[in-house]
């Protein structure tokens, strides 16, 4: 269901948002960039600016070291810990907590539409191996849906336990957005006034181009070539997160089944949706929505979003047809 570290997490419900043109900012006008490939993903920060190598090589290393703790598969982070601990307690750093405890308020928010707790089923569909699939046995649907429940997940202070052993989380449906929000305040810290942080989904723009132009970004067409485009949005400090069905799929006996799970059901979510983007000033909020929207469908999701201050979104559905909030841009 949910994209980021897991190939089931990161690739997941995140669609690739080509960055169209990038220009200079202010008197040093000659922009630096770094990538490196973490969160199963590829991520690539640029910067303008004086400070921009410190910046960048600052933000390469705080993505190894969100990666070191927030990893489903990898073994003595926090994550893994929680979930191999067989329920006993674990002591885990400050982030991590904060994450849960977030992903646990947007669980509440939907009555458990988004589920925290979900990856075992995720693992079970196999969306991102090679080839992915095949769908799996219902008996082993059904087998992993008692265990699948964020009311089991406990947090006092920077302790976490599993109420239920056979539980385990994964934070992928929010991670990359807690990242690129953070990697953007090091930029500022840095004094970096105009950059983009690319997370393979989260889009995150500091400043404009100069002139106050914004940057242009795309927003992937369902199902067409990576690079054509549904929409083009001017960003400018601001966060654009997609989540999409048509990332990680696969089709058998002529049925597209994606990895935006239902944790209802174990099955991919019967949404109206192809896509949905969000655009915020926070990357970790737009991460959370985007794919809480998705399950929701069109008019519900269009609805929270319009009750929500400065957030906007863009929904494309199933016919190929694009929405938006009334404050998306044109």
């Amino acid at each position: 269901m949910y994209r980021k570290f897991l190939p089931a997490f990161w690739a997941a419900t995140a669609t690739l948002l080509a960055v169209l043109t990038i220009t200079g900012c202010g008197a040093l006008n000659e922009p630096q960039q770094a990538s490196g490939y973490y969160f199963d993903t590829l991520v690539t920060l640029t910067a303008y600016g004086k400070n921009a190598d410190a910046a960048l090589e600052e933000g390469l290393a705080l993505c190894a070291q969100y990666e070191a703790l927030f990893s489903f598969t990898r073994e003595g982070s926090d994550i893994w810990k929680i979930n191999h601990a067989n329920g006993q307690p674990v002591q885990v750093h400050p982030d991590t907590a904060f994450l849960i405890n977030t992903a646990l308020h947007y669980a509440k928010l939907t009555d458990g539409l988004i589920d925290p707790t979900v990856t075992p089923l995720s693992m079970l569909w196999n969306f991102s191996g090679s080839p992915p699939g095949p769908v799996p046995d219902p008996e082993q649907i059904e087998a992993l849906l008692p265990h699948v429940n964020y009311r089991y997940v406990h947090v006092q202070d920077n302790t976490v336990r599993l109420e239920d052993p056979d539980t385990q989380i994964d934070l992928g449906f929010l991670a990359k957005g807690y990242i690129a929000d953070r990697l953007k305040e090091l930029f500022l810290q840095h004094e970096i006034k105009c950059g983009l942080i690319n997370l393979g989904g989260n889009v995150v723009a500091i400043g404009s181009k100069p002139g106050n132009r914004p940057f242009r970004t795309g927003i992937r067409k369902p199902f067409g070539a990576r690079s054509e485009t549904a929409e083009i949005v001017d960003l400018s400090d601001q966060s654009l997160v997609t989540s999409g069905s048509y990332e990680r799929c696969f089709t058998q006996d002529n049925v597209l089944y994606h990895h935006i799970l239902d944790p209802a059901t174990g099955y991919p979510a019967q949404s109206d949706l192809y896509s949905v983007t969000i655009l915020s000033s926070s990357s970790l909020e737009g991460d959370a929505l985007s794919t809480a929207c998705f399950l929701l469908g069109q008019k519900k999701g269009q609805e929270w979003i319009a009750s929500l201050p400065d957030t906007e979104a863009l929904f494309i559905t199933k016919d190929q047809k694009i929405h938006k909030t009334d404050g998306f841009p044109d």
